[in-house]
């Protein structure tokens, strides 16, 4: 059912996406600005996905989910009535408050998955809800190369609205609860939730498991990175190398078909070498990615970085959140993968400023060379990380 509704959902998605920081630069936005726009979404996103970890352990997981799904859904029909920079602010704040559901999304998610089985079971649902969606980031540069960047992007942004509406009506109907909430423990109405949660929190953060602040770790220096570089990528390549929209959003196109692809190989990976070995591996063709960018002079340099990022994130993203799952207990398992949101959003938000003062006053791609020794020392950390012994599973 999740994955039913996360699949129409992102197809809306897709055609936006790859494109937003264009929209901003369309309606006037400086890369300074843009960054100062995302680091407001970061900030608001990160105190979001605190109340909603906390949520999703006290008062269950299916109300906070269909409530601010429709929330989120909703924004994108929002930002095709902006006309000006500083209007970004509503829809940006008001989409990231929608994101207070994430932690009981993804709790829901893997709360329905035995331990030993929550790669392949990630693997399965990220291929299920991407598959759909591969070519429409190039429906998107079509737009913008057909009517222009602003209207062909409000048409785009109009499509992601309605079928995100359809999805997540869809989920509504069809989601049942996975989590009541803590046994013996008396469901907080907004005044006390608002009041304790925070001690909640932390008492979480002090009682996780070392393997899990490590990974935590982690995951802050690669969001640092990740937030330098992503939202000034499109940028750079349609507006300073001159990109066709079109064939940016193909290049796009082939990341995601690549990722699918790979991603049920990847799952025997996993399973083979272990979760932290495969996201040891994925890791390290990062930074290796980033110095392909920098030095690429032509297509066939942009398609080896599009690659290579598409093969990193099928092994990446499955290992990671199935390491997230396993480094914690049911009842914690909320606010324990709120916290990754938190502190990775957190640290972004003057990533993103830093990174696009950088892209205007030093050079277009002074955040991708800065970021290549974050994401080293993001892997020496994970290195440092030991995994909950598996137990044995079936064949594919």
């Amino acid at each position: 059912m999740l994955a039913l509704s996360a699949t129409v959902w992102n197809v809306g998605g897709a055609m936006i996406n790859p494109y937003q920081s264009v929209y901003y630069s369309g309606l006037g936005a400086n890369s300074v600005f843009i960054g100062f726009l995302l680091g407001v979404n970061s900030a608001v996103t990160a105190l979001m996905q605190l109340v909603g970890g906390y949520v999703a352990d006290a008062w269950g997981r299916r109300k906070v989910i269909v409530i601010f799904s429709f929330l989120g859904a909703a924004t994108a029909f929002i930002f095709i009535f902006i006309s000006e920079p500083a209007l970004l602010m509503i829809p940006i704040v008001i989409g990231a408050i929608s994101g207070i559901y994430g932690p009981a999304f993804n709790a829901t998610l893997t709360d329905s998955m035995e331990p030993e089985l929550r790669a392949r079971g990630l693997v399965s649902f990220t291929l299920v809800t991407s598959l759909p969606s591969i070519f429409f980031p190039y429906v998107g540069g079509t737009l913008m190369q057909t009517l222009g960047t602003l209207e062909g992007l409000r048409i785009a942004f109009f499509f992601s609205g309605l079928l995100g509406v359809i999805g997540v009506s869809y989920r509504a109907l069809r989601l049942k609860e996975t989590y009541v909430g803590v046994k013996g423990k008396e469901k907080k109405h907004v005044r006390g939730l608002v009041s304790d949660f925070f001690t909640d929190n932390l008492f979480v953060l002090r009682n996780a498991t070392d393997g899990a602040k490590k990974l935590l770790i982690y995951a802050v220096l690669a969001s640092v990175g990740t937030a330098m570089t992503v939202p000034y990528t499109s940028i750079y390549l349609v507006n300073v190398v001159n990109l066709p929209p079109e064939f940016y959003g193909l290049l796009t196109n082939v990341a995601g078909l690549i990722s699918v692809l790979l991603l049920l190989p990847a799952a025997r990976l996993i399973e083979r070498v272990g979760l932290r070995k495969s996201a040891v591996y994925a890791s390290l063709s990062i930074p290796v990615n980033q110095l392909i960018f920098v030095r690429a002079k032509g297509t066939d340099d942009f398609v080896t970085w599009t690659a290579i990022g598409g093969a990193s994130g099928a092994l990446l993203g499955p290992s990671l959140t199935a390491l997230q799952a396993n480094l914690s207990s049911q009842e914690m398992r909320g606010r324990i993968m709120a916290m990754f949101s938190v502190f990775s959003l957190v640290t972004a938000v003057p990533a993103q400023i830093v990174g696009g003062y950088l892209f205007q006053t030093l050079g277009p791609l002074s955040p991708f060379i800065a970021s290549t020794p974050i994401f080293v020392l993001a892997t020496l950390i994970l290195l440092r990380i030991k995994e909950p012994a598996p137990r044995p599973i079936e064949k594919f």
